[in-house]
C-alpha cells in the first residue's frame, strides 16, 4: 500500500509523503528502544505505531471509534481518514500539536469524527479545525475540510439524508444558509454546553419529519394509571398547555398575573380553594413592558417576586444579547427548567409569538406548540398562553372563536375564555374547553386601579366569586343587548312579575317557567343574584322568594301583573 492520496483534504496544511523503503507507509522510532517500526498496512500501522504509544501513555484521544481511535504519538495528533465510497478508515492524518504547519499523511481519505455513532442527532460539516477537535470529543459525527463547500457537499452526498446537516463555520455562505450556524475561529472560549446548545437549536429548527418506520405498541394492561395533577382544581392543570382567550379589554393579562400572585404566594384561588402547590413562574411577554407595566401589576397583586423570571433575550456566543425566540430557542428554555425544578407555571404573552410560520396552518402550529406542550409534559409544569377572540365570531362556541387555526384549541387540555360584562360592570372568566374537567360556572373579577410604590398608577385583579352557567350562556350574555335593556334587565322584570304575587315559589318551579319564557338558566340565575333572591330550602325542596322591598314599588308591579 502507498500513500497515494483519493482526496487533498486540507489543502496546504495536510500532506502526504512519499512511501518508505521496502513500500513501507510510515517509519516510526520507538520511543524506548530507538528501533525502526516499519508498517506496511494499516493494520500495522495501527498495532506497531498507534496501540504501542497508547500503552506507553502516550496518547491523546481525539476521535472515539469503535475500532480504531484518534492518537498523539510522538508529538502528533492522529486524525482518522476514511473513504466515502467504500466507508472504510483509509489512514490516518498526524499534524504536529506544536508546529501545526507540519503534517504527514498516512494512507487516505477524508478526515471524520465518530463515523461508528450508529445514531447522531446531526452531521456537522465544518472549515475550524479546532471545532472539528471539539466535535469529536463531544462524539458528533463532523466533516473537516478547508473549502466549506466541499465539506458540506460530503455530508450531503453521503449520509443519511433522515438527518438534519449543520454547516459550522465563519464564512459567509452563497448556499444553504439556513443551515449554517456560526463559529467563530477562535472556539476555546466556549464550554461544551454552549457548544451543543448552539448545535441542538439549529437542528431543532431544521429537523426534517422523520417516516414512521414501526408501531410502538403497548399493552395497556401495563401502563399506570394517574390522575390528572392540578395546580389550580378544576382549572388549571400542570404538565399540560393551557390557552387564555377573549376580546380587548377583558384584563387577560392582569387576571394571569392575579393568578401567578397566587401561585408565588400559597394563596386563595377565585374560586376560595387554598394553591398547595406553589413554585417559579417565568414570563416571556412581547406585548407588555416589564418595567412599567408587568412589574407594577404584580406588585399591585401582591406576587412574590423573587419567585418570578421574565425572559429578557438570549446570549448568543459572542457575549451579545439576541430576542428570545421561542421557535428556536427551546433547548436554553429547557435549560433554565433543569435548574429551576420548581418551576409551576410559563406565561407565553401572546401564543401565537411561539409559532413559527403560519398562524392560520394547522401544521405550522401544530410543529411549533408541541414543542410546547412537551416542555409542559417534560417539566410538569403549567404553560398558559394568551390570546385574542378572531373578529366577527360573537354567538359561536367559545373554542371556535380563538384567533389562528383551531389546532391552538385542539394541543391545549384546557382553554379558558374572558369577556367583559357592561351592564354588570364586571368581567368573567369560564372554561370553553376542557376533556379534563367540566365546563360549567366562571369566575367574576373586575379590573381595579392601584397605586404601587407611592407614585406609579397601575391595575389589579380583584376576584368577585363564582357564577353558574355554561360558557356559551354567560358568554352570550356578556356580549348581547336588546333594546334599551339587557337580557338580566329582562329578566328581572321577570322575577319580579313571577315571584310578587305569591310568598314562595319552588325552584323547579321558577326554571320551567324561565324556559318556557325564553331566559336561559344563567340570565335568571343573574337576575336572581341582582334581585338578592337567597333560595331556601324547606324539606327536601329549594325555594326561591322576592325580598319585600321589590314588592313594595307599585309603579312597577301592576304593570308587570298584567302581563303575566
Amino acid at each position: 500500500m502507498n500513500t497515494k492520496a483519493s482526496w487533498d483534504t486540507t489543502g496546504d496544511l495536510l500532506e502526504s509523503i512519499d512511501p518508505k523503503p521496502q513500500n513501507a507507509i510510515f517509519s516510526h522510532t520507538h520511543n524506548y528502544t530507538k528501533n525502526v517500526v516499519e508498517s506496511y498496512s494499516l493494520h500495522d500501522f495501527d498495532l506497531n505505531v498507534l496501540v504501542q504509544n497508547e500503552e506507553k501513555g502516550n496518547i491523546r484521544t481525539v476521535a472515539d471509534e469503535t475500532i480504531y481511535k484518534g492518537r498523539d504519538i510522538s508529538g502528533y495528533k492522529a486524525i482518522p481518514l476514511y473513504d466515502f465510497e467504500s466507508w472504510q478508515l483509509t489512514g490516518y492524518q498526524l499534524l504536529d500539536i506544536k508546529k501545526k504547519s507540519q503534517s504527514i499523511k498516512v494512507g487516505a481519505g477524508i478526515p471524520v469524527s465518530n463515523i461508528s455513532n450508529s445514531n447522531p442527532s446531526n452531521f456537522i460539516a465544518t472549515d475550524n479545525l479546532n471545532l472539528f477537535f471539539r466535535l469529536s470529543q463531544l462524539n458528533y459525527v463532523s466533516v473537516f475540510h478547508r473549502e466549506i463547500r466541499t465539506a458540506f457537499e460530503l455530508v450531503n452526498n453521503y449520509f443519511d439524508e433522515c438527518k438534519p446537516r449543520v454547516i459550522a463555520t465563519d464564512k459567509k455562505l452563497e448556499f444553504d444558509a439556513d443551515l449554517k450556524i456560526h463559529f467563530d475561529a477562535d472556539v476555546s472560549r466556549l464550554t461544551n454546553q454552549e457548544i451543543k446548545i448552539a448545535l441542538q437549536s439549529k437542528t431543532d429548527e431544521i429537523k426534517p419529519t422523520s417516516p414512521i418506520s414501526s408501531l410502538q405498541i403497548v399493552n395497556m394492561a401495563n401502563i399506570q394509571a394517574q390522575a390528572i395533577n392540578w395546580l389550580w382544581a378544576g382549572w388549571l392543570p400542570l404538565g399540560k398547555l393551557t390557552i387564555l382567550a377573549g376580546a380587548g379589554g377583558c384584563g387577560k393579562t392582569n387576571l394571569l398575573l392575579a393568578l401567578i400572585a397566587t401561585i408565588t404566594t400559597n394563596g386563595i384561588f377565585p374560586d376560595g380553594s387554598k394553591c398547595t402547590d406553589t413554585g417559579r413562574v417565568l414570563i416571556y411577554s412581547t406585548e407588555d413592558d416589564p418595567n412599567d407595566t408587568l412589574l407594577p401589576r404584580l406588585i399591585a397583586n401582591g406576587a412574590d417576586l423573587s419567585k418570578i423570571d421574565f425572559i429578557a433575550g438570549r446570549i448568543n456566543d459572542k457575549g451579545e444579547r439576541e430576542p428570545f425566540d421561542p421557535t428556536k430557542d427551546l433547548p436554553l428554555l429547557n435549560a433554565y427548567a433543569k435548574q429551576n425544578p420548581d418551576i409551576k407555571l410559563l406565561m407565553i404573552d401572546p401564543i401565537i409569538s411561539a409559532v413559527g410560520g403560519d398562524s392560520n396552518k394547522a401544521t405550522d402550529v401544530r410543529r411549533s406548540l408541541q414543542v410546547v406542550v412537551d416542555f409542559a409534559q417534560e417539566f410538569n409544569c403549567a404553560v398558559v398562553g394568551i390570546t385574542h377572540f378572531a373578529k366577527g365570531t360573537s354567538g359561536s362556541s367559545p373554542a371556535d372563536r380563538i384567533i389562528g387555526s383551531q389546532a391552538f384549541t385542539a394541543l391545549a387540555r384546557m382553554v379558558w375564555s374572558a369577556a367583559k360584562r357592561e351592564d354588570e360592570n364586571d368581567c368573567i372568566l369560564v372554561r370553553a374547553k376542557s376533556n379534563i374537567s367540566t365546563l360549567d360556572g366562571g369566575i367574576r373579577y373586575q379590573i381595579e386601579s392601584e397605586t404601587v410604590l407611592e407614585n406609579i398608577e397601575t391595575t389589579k385583579t380583584a376576584w368577585l366569586g363564582t357564577i353558574e352557567g355554561t360558557a356559551k350562556e354567560l358568554l352570550n350574555e356578556a356580549e348581547s343587548t336588546e333594546g334599551s335593556g339587557s337580557t338580566v334587565d329582562l329578566a328581572k322584570e321577570f322575577l319580579i312579575d313571577l315571584l310578587s304575587p305569591v310568598e314562595k315559589m319552588p325552584a323547579s318551579e321558577v326554571q320551567e317557567e324561565a324556559k318556557n319564557a325564553g331566559y336561559s338558566v344563567a340570565s335568571i340565575r343573574r337576575a336572581k343574584d341582582n334581585l338578592n333572591i337567597k333560595p331556601f330550602k324547606e324539606g327536601s325542596a329549594w325555594y326561591w322568594k322576592l325580598p319585600s322591598i321589590f314588592k313594595d314599588v307599585p309603579e312597577v308591579l301592576p304593570e308587570h301583573k298584567q302581563r303575566y
